[in-house]
């Protein structure tokens, strides 16, 4: 038999192999990226919209702590801790590029501070997808470099409830969860107590979490101290401060909020009353599916852990999955954060469910991720499902340009108007009344105050006294451009490039127009100098005798001479009825007719009194130039109508008065009176040597 058995010694012996340590891959630095490019995003689509201006939340949180400018009225459901967190930068510039630049940063890495703490209870993949879909919606990359409170409650929720998770078994993270229940309670106090919430019964009810308790208690204590006090100080008390807090609301009640928030999810920022439309339906699917993710998240949760016992029972048996807690812990406080703004309050704006879309993000990349490692062919389905996300992406970047446009426009009118005020004359020290006067006023560098509103701060008897002390101006909207009762006298003002009106004393206007004559500049103003109005019922209250004499004159006839300006800037004149009424002068229109498009056009018109039958003028001879301000208030309308029964459909003129003259003769003198608001009547006398100032029939 042959031997196929070599001898030992034709054996070759194996090499020694040099040693070579263990290999152990770094995981690739996801999260580090996701924030990296959270930050890029501010910093080039962002920031250049919002780098110049301040919007009205913002003034006000700034306001608080800036060193030169007066401090905006902060009105109860308001917190302190947003404008402690920018107070040093505030403190160092006035820059707000330099503000937004500082903000965009730390919240970049407070982004990556706070879904760091997840990585101990999930693997870097999932985190880093958890906090890519925060931040890739666009309301949290715009409020990113936003001086406001709800980003900062969202990230103090993500490491709040990583921290609770973390408690049982590391004795630090009792620390570091009670700093942030103190922070997010600090930035918005009544967001505090609704994230200790679940937090709380949790650690009461399971024995595991009870080592947590004396932190959320110690937390919550801590960040709610300055809000307490303040509340004794200014509110008599914490129920007095909560039963202000929700007047300001709107009421504090039961409201089926969910309607609006739909409505409002790609914008408007604020939806106060919420009656837009549906803004952009084909980019809501995130949002629908966003439940039905999450109730998928629950059931796939539930499941793991029935499988999970069965392995225990089962030894050897390989073990993989989530607890329960991490889960459900995250979507119980997400609907608890979610309670007040979707069940509470009658107005919505995106970004008071950002807490919320952030606890929620961590159970829906634990979803996907799930999918992808639970299909036989891993690979197409990561393909398709990393297609759906950057597409989620693409259409979040194209709400956001549009939403930072939008605010870019708001903002900036409230720049463009403070210059106008500054070109009337307002310095510090200066007061702002009136439509948003308070971030107008912060960017003017005047203090602010309103007599009527949420955040009504003054009387209007002492904002009449402060006026005589101080440069003061009331906003009025153009459309809506009556001044309140305190002010009809006042003197009005277009501002440029804005849709507002400032109201200036009548003594504050005389003596802006006489260093204006002293100047020898009188067109210096700009479009303002001619566009000095006010209404009928302030000049019947600058001079009561001459205006009711104007007003007889009109009223003796029913048909007046109207002259407006055609699209080719040559005149046209028709004849038209006037109508005082409810303190106005009113010109009323067919549907449609020349003047009314005239009007529309270009507002400014003058009315020419009938003269009478005959050449004697009994009375004398009246004219009244000024602005028409449409108005399209269906209760203005209704209540018009009710009393005037006109023909309808019918357009509506209120008339912004800014000359009224009157010439009558007077034995052999022709007598001429002219008046402008802000200014005496000034009566020139045509036959004799003797002009005369002053009120009617001065000689």
């Amino acid at each position: 038999m042959e031997n196929t058995v070599a001898p030992a010694a034709a054996t070759p012996r194996p090499r020694p192999q040099p040693f070579e340590p263990a290999r152990h891959r770094r995981p690739a630095p996801w999260l580090a990226l996701v924030a990296s490019g959270y930050a890029l995003v501010q910093l080039l689509v962002v920031i250049p919209h919002t780098a110049h201006a301040l919007g009205w939340d913002e003034s006000v949180y700034v306001s608080q702590v800036d060193p030169r400018n007066p401090a905006a009225y902060f009105s109860a459901p308001r917190s302190r801790g947003i404008s402690m967190l920018v107070a040093p930068v505030v403190a160092v510039t006035s820059s707000i590029p330099v503000l937004r630049v500082l903000l965009a940063v730390l919240s970049a890495a407070a982004l990556y501070a706070a879904f760091r703490v997840w990585r101990r209870m999930l693997d870097h993949g999932t985190v880093a997808l958890a906090a890519l879909l925060f931040a890739g919606l666009w309301i949290t990359q715009i409020s990113g470099p936003a001086v406001m409170p709800n980003l900062w409650v969202a990230l103090g929720a993500v490491a709040a409830v990583g921290w609770f998770l973390r408690a049982p078994a590391e004795r630090n993270a009792r620390w570091w969860l009670a700093a942030v229940i103190a922070g997010v309670t600090l930035v918005r106090t009544p967001d505090g107590g609704w994230l200790a919430l679940p937090l709380l019964v949790a650690a009461v009810a399971i024995r595991a979490w009870r080592p947590a308790l004396p932190a959320l208690l110690g937390g919550l204590a801590l960040g709610a101290a300055q809000w307490v006090g303040e509340a004794y100080a200014r509110f008599d008390g914490i129920l007095e401060r909560l039963s202000v807090s929700s007047d300001v609301e709107g009421g504090m009640g039961l409201h089926f909020n969910v309607g609006a928030a739909l409505r409002s999810l790609n914008g408007p920022q604020l939806c106060r009353p919420c009656e837009v439309p549906l803004r952009h339906p084909e980019l809501t699917v995130w949002w629908l599916a966003l439940p039905l993710l999450t109730a998928a998240a629950i059931v796939i949760a539930v499941r793991d852990r029935r499988d999970r016992r069965e392995r225990v029972a089962r030894p050897g048996a390989p073990h993989h999955g989530h607890p329960l807690a991490l889960t459900v812990l995250p979507i119980v406080c997400a609907a608890s954060l979610a309670v007040p703004y979707l069940l509470l309050i009658g107005y919505f704006a995106p970004r008071f469910l950002m807490p919320s879309y952030a606890l929620l993000a961590f159970p829906v990349a634990v979803l996907v991720l799930r999918a992808v490692q639970a299909a036989r062919s891993p690979q197409p389905v990561a393909v398709a499902l990393g297609v759906i996300v950057t597409l989620q992406l693409a259409s979040q970047h194209v709400v956001l340009g549009r939403s930072a446009a939008q605010s870019e426009k708001v903002n900036e009118s409230y720049r463009t108007a403070a210059a106008g005020l500054h070109r009337l004359g307002l310095r510090s020290p200066c007061l702002v009344a009136g439509d948003h006067a308070l971030p107008v006023a912060y960017h003017a560098g005047c203090a602010s105050a309103q007599t009527s509103g949420n955040n009504r701060s003054t009387t209007p008897s002492a904002l009449v006294l402060r006026s005589a002390r101080e440069p003061t101006a009331v906003l009025t909207q153009r459309s809506r451009p009556r001044p309140p009762a305190y002010a009809q006298t006042w003197v009005a003002y277009r501002l440029p490039g804005t849709d507002w009106i400032a109201h200036l004393p009548p003594d504050q206007a005389r003596e802006l127009q006489s260093r204006q004559k002293v100047s020898g500049h009188p067109g210096s103003m700009g479009s303002m100098a001619t566009a000095t109005t006010t209404s009928w019922a302030g000049f019947e209250a600058a001079e009561p005798a001459f205006s009711a004499v104007v007003r007889e004159r009109f009223q003796r006839y029913r048909h007046h001479v109207l002259a407006t300006l055609r699209q080719d800037g040559s005149p046209r004149v028709t004849g038209l009825e006037v109508d005082f009424r409810f303190g106005e002068m009113w010109l009323g229109m067919m549907p449609d007719s020349r003047k009314a498009l005239d009007l529309r056009r270009d507002a400014r018109f003058a009315i020419h009194a009938n003269p009478g039958p005959d050449t004697g003028m009994d009375g004398g001879d009246a004219r009244v130039g000024g602005r028409a301000v449409e108005v399209t208030d269906p209760e203005m309308l209704a209540r018009f109508a009710a009393e005037v029964h006109p023909p309808e459909p019918f357009h509506l003129f209120r008339v912004e008065v800014t000359e009224v003259v009157r010439t009558a003769v007077e034995g052999r003198d022709l007598v001429l009176q002219t008046w402008r608001p802000g200014e005496p009547v000034r009566t020139t006398r045509r036959g004799s040597d003797d002009t005369a100032q002053g009120g009617e029939g001065g000689s």
